[in-house]
């Protein structure tokens, strides 16, 4: 079995304290990471990707579909970002 790389963040404020956003995948399938609010924007297909970008001090847009607040993504400073290794 392979492990897989989970990237998450917890909401620390604001009324839904707690949730657990994820990268967000877009209609085509792909992550958006970007070096500031401005940009430049990447377009990146695969979780391996995001780790690098993480590395470089990249930001990923993340979101919760389920959670009322945080269905739009938001941008994820790679300070703030969690990575583990799920087996």
């Amino acid at each position: 079995m392979r492990a897989q790389l989970a990237i998450t963040y917890l909401v620390q404020k604001g009324k839904e304290r707690g949730v657990f956003l994820v990268p967000h995948r877009y209609r085509d399938g792909k992550f958006m990471v970007s070096e500031c609010k401005r940009g430049p924007h990447y377009r990146v297909g695969t979780t391996e990707e995001l780790l690098t970008h993480i590395v470089s001090g990249h930001s990923i847009r993340m979101s919760n579909p389920a959670s009322r607040s945080h269905r739009t993504p938001r941008l994820i400073g790679p300070k703030s970002l969690r990575v583990d290794w799920v087996s």
